[in-house]
């Protein structure tokens, strides 16, 4: 394992934990989240772990570029065993449903766990096995890169050019369009309908809890006024803002109420301590998240006290902030907001 090419698995390993730790330290509270939501043990449910993680991927990626053999051959089989670690609480996370975000690079690219986020895992396993029978046999990357000729430079740095690029042109998604839920009225009356408008809905059948642990269905809730409902489940920054916007809405929202829904996140009792003086629900099992088709958080939808959906879902804060302005602005014209259907 001399081949000049090798040297490009420890300096690969070694980028990709750097930007891991920069990502996860400038946003704990999306490691701890995901931490949360990977149902990890409940020992390394920590704020403290969240935030000793990105150091310890920093440590270990200064490993692999250190130049003495035994820092970087140690620094090599704590990788393997890192990404093999990974690659299992992924695959495992692959039978979640609803599939939580990985977390693995804080808020940077595509976060949901799909099977793409396994193959991607197992590629940096097989980069950490090169890297270990590299260091194994005494080379260290800074000998590597010093034995290199023109010939060996110019492939390295042709290889970075290349994965600077497919980062560039695949590293962001286009953002996904808000599913609908599902519908029970008349199919061939929707399917009569303009696509793009939105097409009212029955309110779900679900069962949230309150800070109380008492049952209630999301029918009962908006029996007597609309409800405007924010969802999150992790505690990235966005979802942290959302709740903001909840504790302190706006004022000319007075005519529904404007709750917080944790999916997933916490278990009831906790809420007030995260949400002091507001009404927030809990989503136990995901099973409004899944009813009202949310896919990301933070998420709101707007449900009438007719009995049917007014609005949404909507995803991303400047999203929910846009759909809150349309329910003021529609609110000021009138009180028919609880069985008009907002345009999201």
């Amino acid at each position: 394992m001399s081949t000049p090419a090798a040297v490009l698995a420890p300096l690969l390993l070694a980028g990709v934990f750097l930007l891991s730790a920069w990502a996860k330290a400038a946003a704990p509270d999306s490691t701890l989240s995901a931490i949360i939501l990977l149902r990890l043990p409940r020992l390394i449910q920590r704020r403290w772990v969240a935030r000793a993680l990105p150091a310890g991927e920093a440590v270990l990626a200064l490993g692999l570029l250190a130049p003495w053999s035994v820092i970087a051959r140690g620094a090599g089989w704590l990788t393997l065993a890192l990404g093999l670690l990974y690659t299992l609480i992924v695959a495992r996370a692959l039978t979640f449903n609803p599939r939580p975000t990985c977390g693995c690079f804080g808020r940077i690219g595509d976060q949901r766990i799909v099977p793409r986020t396994l193959v991607r895992n197992l590629l940096l396993v097989a980069a950490a096995g090169v890297a270990v029978a590299l260091t194994s046999a005494g080379h260290t990357v800074p000998a590597m890169l010093g034995s290199l000729d023109g010939t060996g430079w110019a492939w390295l740095v042709g290889a970075t050019l290349v994965g600077v690029m497919v980062a560039l042109i695949g590293g962001r998604r286009a953002p996904a369009a808000a599913p609908q839920p599902a519908s029970s009225g008349n199919a061939s009356d929707a399917a009569a309908e303009d696509p793009e408008d939105y097409r009212r809905q029955p309110t779900p059948h679900v069962v949230l809890l309150g800070q109380d642990r008492l049952p209630i269905t999301l029918v009962e809730l908006a029996a007597q006024r609309a409800q405007l409902l924010v969802f999150a489940n992790c505690t990235c920054p966005s979802s942290v803002s959302a709740l903001r916007l909840v504790q302190n809405p706006d004022p000319r929202l007075s005519a529904i109420d404007v709750r917080m829904v944790f999916s997933g996140l916490m278990p009831p009792e906790q809420l007030a301590d995260l949400t002091p003086g507001s009404e927030s629900l809990y989503d136990h099992g995901h099973t409004a998240w899944m009813a009202l088709g949310m896919a990301s958080s933070p998420g709101a939808v707007l449900v009438g006290a007719d009995g049917w959906l007014a609005g949404g879902p909507v995803h991303g804060l400047p999203e929910i902030e846009s759909f809150i302005e349309e329910i003021a602005q529609a609110l000021s014209q009138g009180p028919a907001i609880a069985s008009d259907a907002v345009a999201h």
